[in-house]
């Protein structure tokens, strides 16, 4: 059975094992203060990109010892590295920036996207309206979270192009579960990518791609892995995807950690706490 993962780490992992990649540069790091093992992979080439499976682009993994399912004291430096992971693949944050939180909410291991989602501080319609209040400290930010075709009947890709064809995004931030080969990958992950993504590829249940070339504008797509598939000989169990026990806190506390990251991001002059008294 061929690897299932939706981590540029681990196809990266992989290849490596097999023979040197040539046009993906790895470069690794440690944030003493988030306790994050931090890797970038650059893909620069099509044949590595052919080789891992992944679209040319970078790809930044920030790696916990500790699950994200618990609460840590590092909770503060680990948005901080969100945002910085952020920084490094968007750039600036001027313009707006749409947040797309992908995922059905209603299933618990996919409902990253949207508990992200409902954090996030959105802030276009107070820089349009709010004309007696001084908003130059805010970034414009704009938020979805519509659920998924099998409760809508449209492709995540079709709404967000339709979003991006009427408000000219400067960037679109993409928030989804992801699937990992590597159980111990589950809940300590977080993957920031400027690649952009195709939601549900690695439980094999691939939709549209949503990426700069189907939406007209930059795509970073960010996740943790919620789900593995689990690896078995015997081909009654072949299809079973595995979650952890607690990921009902997974998806709570990795949520606020990455819309804290993103808020920071977005609105760099004001404090997580200021964000958290705004966020409706």
């Amino acid at each position: 059975m061929g690897i299932n993962t939706d981590l540029a780490l681990e196809a990266y992992t992989n290849e490596a094992k097999i023979k040197k990649l040539d046009g993906a540069d790895i470069c690794e790091s440690y944030d003493d203060d988030a306790r994050l093992k931090i890797t970038e992979i650059n893909v620069t080439s099509e044949y590595a990109a052919k080789r891992l499976g992944k679209p040319i682009g970078k790809y930044i993994t920030l790696e916990s010892e500790e699950d994200f399912a618990e609460y840590s004291p590092c909770a503060g430096a680990r948005k901080a590295a969100v945002c910085s992971a952020l920084k490094s693949v968007c750039g600036d944050a001027d313009g707006l920036t749409l947040f797309a939180g992908l995922g059905n909410r209603r299933i618990t291991p996919d409902s990253l996207g949207p508990l992200a989602a409902d954090r996030i501080f959105a802030t276009r319609h107070i820089k349009r309206l709010a004309k007696d209040i001084d908003c130059s400290e805010l970034g414009e930010s704009a938020v979805s979270a519509a659920g998924v075709m099998a409760q809508t009947g449209l492709e995540s890709a079709e709404l967000l192009s339709a979003l991006c064809e009427k408000f000219r995004p400067a960037r679109v931030i993409v928030c989804d579960a992801l699937a990992c080969s590597e159980p111990s990958h589950m809940g300590r992950t977080i993957q920031i990518s400027a690649s952009g993504i195709a939601p549900g590829s690695g439980v094999e249940n691939s939709r549209a791609e949503i990426s700069q070339r189907t939406l007209g504008a930059p795509v970073t797509a960010i996740g943790v892995p919620t789900v593995s598939r689990l690896m078995c000989d015997d081909e009654r169990f072949g299809g079973l995807m595995i979650t952890p026990k607690t990921v009902d806190k997974l998806v709570m506390f990795a949520s606020q950690l990455i819309s804290g990251g993103v808020n920071a991001f977005l609105h760099p002059s004001l404090s997580d706490e200021e964000i958290e008294s705004l966020v409706m």
